[in-house]
């Protein structure tokens, strides 16, 4: 009789750690933290990533913007001057954007304030678009003031 009541004793003694276990409530902030906010968090790091590679091709387009406008006002003769620019718009376009992943294709325009484009203090303003996005950005340089126009 006394292995009896030790076992039952023993049995009880079970039964309430496992009642204390299952009322404990330490930790469940943790859970329950991660239950609601894991789902927000997912769309908000998912928004924030195509803000940032919106963000970073519209600051490619600037720049090669801007480095074709220059190589352009900075050539030496006029036949030159598209050739580098698109160039540099080729350069860009095979190398650069293939390693931020992203593969649209370009178009560039250039527009001149007078005749000829290479007229010193003319200002050359270099467009580059990207098709899929349809996004653009445009540069305007100025051309040097000391260059000989003819």
């Amino acid at each position: 009789m006394d292995e009896s009541v030790k076992s039952v004793k023993s049995v009880k003694r079970g039964l309430l750690f496992i009642n204390e276990w299952l009322v404990d409530e330490s930790g469940s902030a943790i859970l329950e933290f991660i239950m609601i906010a894991l789902p927000l968090f997912i769309p908000l790091a998912l928004y924030l990533n195509s803000i940032q590679s919106s963000a970073q091709e519209l600051s490619d387009l600037q720049n090669v913007a801007r480095q074709a406008a220059r190589a352009f006002t900075t050539s030496p003769t006029e036949e030159l001057a598209s050739v580098r620019a698109n160039e540099v718009l080729g350069v860009f376009q095979n190398q650069v954007l293939p390693t931020h992943g992203n593969s649209a294709v370009l178009s560039m325009s250039i527009s001149c304030e007078s005749q000829p484009c290479l007229t010193p203090n003319a200002k050359v303003t270099v467009s580059i678009s990207a098709s899929p996005s349809a996004r653009s950005a445009s540069a305007t340089q100025v051309v040097d003031a000391w260059r000989s126009s003819g």
